[in-house]
């Protein structure tokens, strides 16, 4: 527990350092320009972004307390240069923890065989805390629905998106950091008791395996509760279809009382 309170502690002392308020300050900049330029949308429900490695990366470098934020300035400077609806300080706070949880994994490590083990924990949590529970919740209460009825379609896309999220920091973060401790003068103190090392394998394996399992748990529920509205929506249709034909033959046999001709339905150009 104290070497978990050490990292804010080392975290926060990089901001004496002016290299980190330096890249910091450059990499806050490369986010904003990312969010406001660049967003590939392959899908309705998938959207590729990039702007996210800027944050993780600052996390990484510089630690949670540094992470978090620039998380808070990020949010908030988009927000001043491209507004979108009115001001909520929640999702500032969202996107300062997003940034806090990356730098708490990512901020000891090391281009070994545990960094990818590291960034799956790394987004499964931001995933999950950020994106599942705390922005479906804000969303909810904004648009005055119910957090149930908006989890299964938001966990279904953030589901769908995670491995490709995975993928992108797996290949960039490793280089952005071989490249930090490449420049003159970048030192890096890491702490030995890691809980992503192989003294710690147990522990590694049995936290990946939650938050694995916690994906699977979210993803089997969305898709079992959006199966069930289908099935609801199915039998309401076939209900609707079967009062639609009761009332088409009573229109029916009222033109046979009345001996008139029924009109033929206006063919559909």
């Amino acid at each position: 527990m104290k070497g978990f309170f050490n990292l804010f502690r080392r975290s926060a002392l990089e901001l004496k350092n002016i290299r980190c308020l330096v890249a910091t300050a450059m990499l806050i900049a490369l986010d904003i320009v990312i969010k406001l330029t660049v967003d590939i949308h392959t899908s309705e429900t998938l959207h590729i972004s990039f702007a996210f490695v800027a944050l993780s990366t600052i996390s990484m470098l510089f630690g949670p307390t540094v992470g978090f934020t620039a998380g808070i300035i990020t949010d908030l400077l988009g927000f001043i240069l491209k507004p979108s609806g009115a001001f909520d300080i929640r999702f500032t706070l969202i996107e300062g923890l997003g940034a806090l949880i990356y730098g708490i994994f990512l901020y000891n490590a090391k281009n070994d065989k545990w960094f990818v083990p590291r960034v799956i924990a790394a987004k499964t949590t931001v995933v999950a805390v950020c994106n599942l529970w705390l922005t479906t919740w804000a969303v909810a209460s904004l648009a005055g629905k119910g957090f149930l009825a908006m989890f299964p379609a938001r966990a279904i896309k953030n589901l769908v998106q995670l491995p490709i999220d995975i993928i992108i920091l797996s290949l960039l973060l490793p280089l952005i950091l071989k490249a930090w401790l490449s420049v003159p003068g970048n030192k890096r103190v890491t702490d030995e008791k890691l809980l992503f090392s192989d003294a710690n394998t147990g522990k590694a394996m049995i936290t990946l395996v939650v938050l694995i399992m916690v994906v699977v748990c979210s993803l089997a529920y969305a898709a079992q509760y959006l199966s069930d509205q289908i099935k609801d929506l199915k039998s309401q249709i076939s209900s609707q279809q079967d009062e639609i034909d009761k009332l088409d033959a009573e229109i029916g046999d009222l033109y046979s009382r009345l001996d008139l001709e029924r009109p033929e339905p206006a063919a559909e150009e």
